[in-house]
């Protein structure tokens, strides 16, 4: 019984809910819409940008990873010319000079020192 009183009440309020929310659905307006337009265009700049950066930024991290290969082998370089100055001036051990009995001309061969005969 009680269910059958309920029921036209609950139907009623229904439909005319349903009514009112169909009515009353936002259309978007002319301004709305020309804004909306302007959003999509600054979003696809916006996306154009970060791929541009994006690209710098793996352009700019492969001259860097160049640039510390470089800094490594001046390093190299570097740490071998100091240890041969801490070691001088027996830098290499295994070197003996050339003595004056060494050194013998070629028959024929003058052999100039530098300096101008008096």
């Amino acid at each position: 019984m009680r269910f059958s009183q309920v029921l036209p009440g609950t139907l009623t309020v229904l439909l005319l809910s349903t009514l009112m929310l169909g009515g009353c659905t936002p259309k978007i307006t002319q301004e709305q819409l020309q804004r909306l337009r302007e959003l999509r265009a600054q979003e696809r700049q916006l996306t154009q940008n970060i791929q541009q950066k994006e690209a710098d930024k793996g352009r700019l991290q492969r001259e860097i990873s160049s640039r510390q290969g470089e800094l490594g082998q001046c390093q190299d370089k570097k740490r071998f010319v100091q240890e041969k100055l801490a070691a001088w001036p027996n830098v290499w051990p295994n070197y003996t000079p050339p003595s004056a009995q060494d050194t013998v001309a070629a028959p024929g061969v003058e052999v100039r020192t530098g300096k101008k005969p008096r």
